[in-house]
């Protein structure tokens, strides 16, 4: 959803407001154009500072508050940009803008219930507006209902073909369906609008293989983790497809773009090592359970898995003491599933 090209009006419509010749050459006037100034350059703290001041003759002007709850929504504090988008609908509730901004605000806050309903009035004040059916789909998919959120996203698309985080979205809930072809449609017409975005291109590579197309399935997965190389969640998705369909190569190089994007991420070191010990390499593994003890090293469950692994290459002493190390720790936790899983692994001959 495109939140600042259509709220964008809160701030472009005081323009209006302020040319009337009500307000023209007035103190009201100058104000309001260095507001807007400041919203342009980024100044957003200034701005808002500028519209309170405002408020203050100002109280009952819908857009003011609109204006206030952009750069509210602008620095994330959504709970006042959806307090301000509340009260310029309290003065004007047929400003289909002010639904959506509300919807989006509340939205991101979690608040689904009201993001729907907020969405749904913007729809009935303005039926043309596209990104109103997407906000609305992308709340109804969060809510559990995937047949309106397909529904939504279709009335998004048929306002706006051309909008690829629409096609996307939709392509991804038809194939949680497994409705595959269409899923499948989707996802190509959103990489063909948008073909540097790295989650189109894993969820095409998904929709790919389960369309039995393995070749260019795994290229489409490829190229999103290449292009996703900074993004911590999508090369996580990636290891773990790629491990589960038994393509270690790939959840290898994933697992270690992985760790040199967030080195302190203990959770991948133990992914990382479990399949290097399901791919019969211990000795690495041991290496890569080592580091995950050395970021944590109050955690037993690094020993207990460097412990494995060392004795899995015949290291038996530096493995007792590996496991004792993690027998301390899971006793000091008071965890005695971990102590008895950890006496298991001592008592098993490598």
């Amino acid at each position: 959803m495109r939140f600042n090209s259509l709220l964008w009006a809160s701030i472009a419509s005081l323009s209006l407001w302020m040319a009337s010749p009500v307000h023209a050459n007035s103190q009201v006037s100058r104000l309001m154009q260095e507001g807007q100034r400041l919203v342009e350059g980024g100044n957003y703290a200034q701005a808002l500072a500028i519209y309170q001041q405002l408020l203050q003759s100002e109280s009952r002007n819908p857009r003011l508050h609109s204006a206030i709850g952009y750069i509210y929504a602008q620095q994330g504090q959504f709970a006042e940009a959806a307090r301000a988008y509340q009260r310029a609908i309290e003065l004007d509730q047929q400003n289909a803008d002010f639904y959506y901004a509300l919807g989006y605000s509340l939205g991101m806050m979690g608040e689904n219930d009201g993001a729907a309903a907020a969405y749904r009035q913007a729809i009935r004040l303005n039926n043309r507006n596209a990104q109103a059916y997407e906000g609305l789909a992308v709340i109804l998919a969060r809510m559990g209902d995937p047949q309106g959120a397909i529904q939504a996203y279709r009335a998004a698309l048929r306002l706006a073909p051309r909008n690829w985080s629409a096609q996307k979205g939709l392509g991804v809930l038809l194939l949680q369906q497994r409705n595959i072809p269409e899923a499948l449609s989707s996802l190509q017409q959103a990489a063909a609008l948008a073909p540097g975005n790295a989650s189109i291109q894993l969820n095409l590579g998904m929709a790919l293989l389960a369309a039995g197309d393995p070749g260019n399935g795994w290229q489409a997965i490829d190229r999103a983790a290449n292009l996703g190389q900074r993004d911590a969640d999508l090369l996580q998705q990636v290891a773990e497809l790629a491990a589960a369909a038994n393509q270690p190569e790939r959840a290898i190089q994933a697992y270690r773009r992985l760790i040199t994007l967030q080195p302190e991420r203990v959770a991948t070191y133990f992914s990382f090592g479990e399949l290097l010990m399901q791919q019969n390499n211990p000795l690495e593994a041991a290496a890569i359970y080592r580091q995950a003890t050395q970021i944590n090293p109050k955690d037993p469950e690094g020993f207990y898995r460097l412990g494995k692994a060392l004795a899995a290459q015949g290291r038996q002493q530096e493995a007792r003491s590996a496991y004792q190390v993690a027998l301390k720790l899971y006793r000091e936790q008071n965890n005695p599933t971990g102590e008895t899983k950890v006496r298991d692994a001592m008592r098993q001959r490598h």
